[in-house]
């Protein structure tokens, strides 16, 4: 197992990481998907998880 570097400068910088993914992971919630443009080929439907 790796060793965790537990000062304080890598914990602060842990937690600034956690923020963005945590404010990425908001936005992708309520981000809608573009609309389909004149012409272009449909996309294909999302595989379900298996």
């Amino acid at each position: 197992m790796t060793p965790v570097d537990y000062s304080e400068a890598a914990i602060t910088m842990r937690l600034r990481q956690v923020s963005q993914l945590r404010r990425l992971c908001l936005s992708l919630a309520k981000a809608r998907p573009l609309p389909e443009k004149a012409g272009a080929a449909p996309s294909p439907p999302p595989k379900p998880p298996r």
